[in-house]
């Protein structure tokens, strides 16, 4: 199941429905850089609130690349949508 939260969502409302809905991801994308910024914060809530490991985060956009996704500590990055859905096949299985 997929849940689309809308944008500009705050981490802490991604905290709330992941915990509600019992998610193991969480999916960011960013069209500007200066959004990539609340990339970082909700990877660091979903660390803070103990849910690391249980939760797994991948983030893509047009601005994001593998080594920003390495620098947050998310679990995962993809360049595109077809890419992001393998991606999240391979960190569920994980």
């Amino acid at each position: 199941m997929v849940i689309d939260l809308g944008v500009d969502i705050s981490s802490e409302k991604f905290i709330q429905a992941a915990k509600e809905k019992n998610a193991n991801l969480v999916g960011l994308s960013a069209l500007l850089t200066t959004t990539m910024l609340s990339m970082k914060d909700v990877v660091g809530a979903v660390e803070k609130e103990g849910l690391k490991g249980k939760v797994k985060v991948i983030i893509g956009g047009a601005p994001v690349t593998q080594d920003y996704a390495d620098d947050i500590g998310a679990d995962g990055y993809a360049a595109d949508a077809a890419s992001a859905a393998d991606k999240a096949k391979e960190l569920l299985k994980s």
